[in-house]
């Protein structure tokens, strides 16, 4: 086959089958993702906690799916991406009518924005303390997760709070519509990154499609949603070598949720002191008027967080102890502190062997990020696992795609109380994903050094 512009994989047009093949997917999806819950229901019988436990079945017939289109669209150009972002959100708008059931947490959401609302520092007090009563109800505050401790959510997604309870206070509808808005900007902001490297700009269905952030975001609510637009928009950022505005992007990614911050070693170019200024001015500064009235208050529920109670689908450093027997407090922190220093050292390496071209950025960045998934001794929960997926475009490697499908398994926790991931279902999970993972590593060993460009050839080979 011929290849493209710079060595990259070819644009095609889809034929006519194809065309057709690609409306038959979509249509099906379209059904999957509004049925979602009314399916598993209708299909098993399931209510309660069993739901939890036939979920992953039907997430991996929407996979499947999922993954037809991915194929049928992997070498098409901007018409087919175009209609692909068209039927992103529409997949995405389907979910909106549906009662929430795979999470809590946007019920902490809507009281951090109404106490927030009253005047109060979100950071001072738990949904339980004496001097927040006035602002309990019945629809909200019972359903609050945790409601014994102080908020657990940095600053940037307490703005995000405040801003959606001004505008529409405990609006189901309100939040949906503005996580699926930063999606939108976060499939925009791909297709820029496909278009700069050269890549068939169809390859935006690999997150556009995605059942992962579907299910998590449009769904389930998840805050998450907001960093994918910004990480992807700080690699655009330094692929484009603005390295101040890379970090300020970070840096609201951080505001967000915490994890982006694994990223800066990697992002960040030995000798140019523009981009961590920029990060570390950027999260100061989201930090500083809620430090003022909270003092060290401001880190809320997040060290209880780490706390044994609190683990939820560890993943290597599970298998390295629970699983074979090895429970005790000493093994647990042995294998996390082992852990966490080859997750360190991982993260400096990519950013001193990478290269300074997008192609090498994107590369680096996604395997940082799988490595974070992959070796992080805390919890990972399903939404922590999205931030992969835009990356597939550049390492569609085995192990990631399993990944991606495979964390939805996590939700048999929720079956037993308290909730526990088994043992087996840990196995099922991550070890093909760590296998897939290895052996993808010896493919990518024969190319240069992170290059995107010579992935496509490979594909071409192929």
């Amino acid at each position: 086959m011929r290849e493209g512009v710079n060595g990259t994989a070819p644009h095609r047009r889809l034929s006519a089958r194809r065309a057709g093949l690609l409306g038959l997917i979509a249509g099906l999806l379209a059904l999957l993702y509004a049925m979602n819950f009314g399916a598993i229901r209708l299909l098993t019988g399931a209510e309660g906690a069993d739901l939890f436990f036939a979920y992953p079945a039907f997430f991996a017939v929407v996979f499947l799916a999922y993954l037809a289109g991915v194929r049928l669209t992997w070498f098409a150009g901007r018409r087919v991406a175009v209609a692909v972002i068209l039927l992103g959100v529409l997949f995405r708008l389907c979910m909106f009518p549906t009662p929430v059931v795979l999470s809590s947490d946007l019920y902490r959401y809507f009281w951090d924005g109404r106490v927030q609302l009253a005047g109060i520092n979100p950071y001072r007090f738990s949904p339980e303390a004496p001097e927040l009563a006035d602002l309990r109800d019945s629809d909200v505050h019972p359903r609050v997760n945790r409601p014994w401790a102080r908020t657990v959510y940095p600053p940037g997604a307490q703005m995000l709070f405040a801003v959606l309870a001004t505008i529409t206070p405990d609006r189901l509808w309100a939040l949906r519509g503005m996580l699926t808005t930063f999606e939108l900007l976060a499939m925009l902001a791909l297709l820029a990154i496909l278009r700069r490297l050269g890549l068939p700009e169809g390859r935006v269905v690999v997150y556009a499609w995605a059942p992962l952030p579907i299910f998590e975001f449009a769904q389930a609510g998840h805050i998450d949603a907001v960093v994918i637009p910004l990480v992807l928009g700080a690699l655009l950022a330094a692929g484009a070598g603005r390295p101040g505005l890379a970090g300020g992007l970070l840096g609201g990614a951080a505001l967000i949720k915490l994890y982006p911050a694994a990223l800066l070693p990697v992002l960040w170019k030995r000798g140019d002191r523009r981009l961590p200024l920029a990060f570390f001015a950027t999260v100061t500064l989201g930090y500083l008027p809620y430090a003022w009235g909270a003092g060290w208050k401001v880190v809320g529920f997040l060290p209880v967080y780490f706390a044994r109670f609190e683990e939820f689908n560890i993943g290597l450093r599970a298998l390295l102890t629970d699983a074979i027997g090895l429970t005790g407090d000493s093994a647990r922190f042995f294998v996390s502190g082992l852990l966490a220093s080859l997750l360190i050292g991982v993260l400096v390496a990519l950013g001193r062997s990478r290269g300074n071209t997008l192609p090498n950025l994107a590369a680096a960045t996604g395997t940082a990020v799988g490595a974070y998934l992959l070796l992080l001794p805390s919890s990972i929960h399903p939404w922590y696992v999205v931030w992969l997926i835009p990356f597939l475009v550049v390492l569609p490697e085995p192990g990631w795609w399993y990944l991606t499908a495979a964390v939805a398994l996590s939700y048999v926790a929720y079956t037993e109380d308290p909730a526990r991931v088994p043992v087996w279902a840990l196995v099922v999970e991550y070890l093909p994903a760590y296998l897939g993972v290895v052996l993808g590593f010896r493919h990518v060993r024969r190319r240069p050094a992170w290059s995107a460009e010579n992935a496509c050839q490979s594909e071409v080979a192929s």
